[in-house]
């Protein structure tokens, strides 16, 4: 089976720092492959390499000539684009053959003499199968739950779930041979998602795709890349998706500790044997000075010495090879520390009535009630587009005291400094925000990044570190597995479950609403709150 990518000993720096070396990849019909890996270690820059976006620091990408690769990225490149320009242009050259077309038949029109480039341009139309191209978007568009969006619509007035099907929407418009997906579900409903992992399970060609979505890994890939942060080279692990990856990066780890623990019981028994072998030596040398035996006596203790000072060399040469095993490293755990709340657990903490949402001329939800009674533990669910951000926001409009981690992070992408971010949000002195900001894995060199160069994970972790460094005891969390990490998911989802606050989650993430566990279940559908 021809390969229609291969890539050979990839590296690639920013701004000095080597983010990954030595990636060897070969892509071709049938595969699937999972690229996790803490936020920031280059997942998504390697895949801007590998679809020709950005160019290796270091090795080659090859593409079999006529080989079509869809990259579809976190964030809708420009925003200011309508919905129906941006789709058509997933048509690629069909998409300008169509538009020369239209250009051509109006100056046919105006009795301009331009009959044979017409000719030329519909014999083109012809050939890519422009006929198929109005069924083809219709059909995509039905069944990723866009239709209803109009073709003039910006793309910066629609929702997250809805950019994210327009993205994918568009990737499968050029009937790829390879899908590079960044967070493919980030922001999809339980019916996108479940759609997504039905669709690639059909899907001939190769797929590559980053993601923290620990079920939609466990359904679609085959083989688990990881750039850990830690070791620039990629850690492979083949033969499942993300429990499978899990579970054998658990025995890797218990391995190297239990190999490590023993070479460090080895060359402490080693350095113990040998200094009290010199302290011997030298003992005698300066204490036997008289007796028939003492030239005998200071002879072998001299040798004893040079026999100890062999083995000390042998040691350290031992301790420098590479067949001594480093030291594990792990990175540093993202810490949370929620506060308790002790008020009355009978209070209602949110009271919310006759509330109408809308968004444009649609009615989102029509004249609701709600209560919230203080240590409430509320999922949230819904289709996209139903109204759940919506009405997260007209609760924290009402409510100031209460702490909310948005969906999307767009309007944080300034010139502010992550240390000046924090500051402004959480009232403590520079030395104090320098500590938080530490435990919550941002190194001092990063303090000063601008917020616009933060990866979109970072971004996340840094609004949780000031969600939950604030007074609030009402979290409202839209959407809070997005972006992050493994690690950091692991540590979110303890850190919740211990939290005795007041908690209302939107998340279409089975695996972090089983974890952190819910008292009450909203479920968002045609205009009101269903309380099941």
């Amino acid at each position: 089976m021809p390969a229609h990518l291969k890539a050979t000993g990839l590296a690639r720096t920013h701004d000095g720092d080597l983010l990954f070396s030595g990636v060897d990849l070969i892509l071709q019909d049938g595969d699937r492959y999972g690229l996790v890996g803490p936020n920031g270690a280059g997942k998504t820059t390697l895949l801007r390499v590998l679809a020709g976006d950005l160019p290796p620091t270091h090795g080659t990408v090859t593409r079999t000539p006529g080989t079509r690769i869809a990259h579809v990225t976190q964030q809708i490149p420009d925003p200011d684009h309508t919905v129906g320009a941006y789709l058509t242009a997933g048509l690629g050259e069909l998409a300008t053959v169509t538009t020369t077309m239209r250009t051509l038949e109006n100056r046919l029109a105006a009795g301009a003499d331009v009959l044979d480039a017409y000719a030329r341009a519909q014999e083109r139309w012809t050939a890519l199968q422009g006929w198929t191209a109005e069924t083809r978007l219709t059909e995509i568009r039905q069944r990723l739950d866009i239709d209803h969006l109009d073709d003039t619509l910006p793309l910066a007035t629609v929702s997250g779930g809805e950019q994210a099907r327009l993205m994918l929407a568009r990737a499968l418009l050029s009937h790829p041979h390879l899908l590079l997906l960044d967070e493919p579900t980030n922001h999809l409903d339980t019916d996108g998602a479940t759609w997504l992992r039905d669709w690639l399970q059909q899907f001939p060609g190769g797929v590559l795709t980053v993601s923290h979505d620990r079920a939609f890994l466990d359904a679609t890939v085959t083989r688990i890349i990881e750039l850990d942060g830690i070791d620039e080279h990629p850690q492979d692990y083949p033969g499942g998706g993300y429990t499978a990856y899990r579970q054998e990066k658990q025995r890797r780890w218990e391995r190297l500790l239990l190999d490590y623990e023993a070479q460090e019981k080895d060359r402490l028994r080693w350095e113990t044997d040998i200094e009290r072998t010199k302290n011997h030596a030298r003992g005698v040398e300066n204490t036997v000075r008289s007796g028939a035996e003492a030239p005998h006596l200071r002879r072998v203790a001299r040798r004893v010495a040079r026999k100890a000072k062999v083995r000390e060399r042998r040691l350290r040469r031992q301790m420098a090879s590479v067949r001594w095993i480093a030291e594990p490293r792990r990175r540093p755990p993202l810490t949370l520390a929620f506060p308790d709340d002790d008020g009355d657990p009978a209070d209602t903490v949110l009271a919310i009535r006759d509330l109408t949402l809308g968004f444009g001329e649609r009615t989102l939800l029509d004249h609701i009630d709600l209560d919230v009674t203080r240590g409430d533990r509320i999922l949230i669910t819904g289709r996209n587009g139903t109204g759940k951000t919506t009405l997260l926001r007209a609760i924290a409009a009402g409510h100031p005291d209460v702490a909310v981690l948005p969906q999307t992070t767009d309007h944080l992408r300034t010139d502010t400094t992550v240390l000046d971010h924090f500051r402004a949000h959480v009232p403590v002195y520079a030395d104090d925000a320098e500590r938080l900001l530490t435990g919550h894995q941002f190194d001092p060199d990063q303090w000063t990044a601008r917020l616009r160069d933060l990866s979109a994970g970072e971004l996340r972790r840094l609004l949780l570190a000031i969600l939950v460094n604030s007074p609030a005891r009402i979290l409202l969390l839209d959407e809070p597995t997005n972006f992050l990490d493994f690690d950091a998911l692991d540590v979110i989802e303890e850190a919740l479950r211990r939290y005795r606050g007041t908690l209302l989650t939107v998340t279409h993430d089975h695996y972090f609403a089983d974890a952190v566990g819910h008292t009450r279940h909203w479920h968002v559908a045609d205009r009101t709150v269903i309380e099941n």
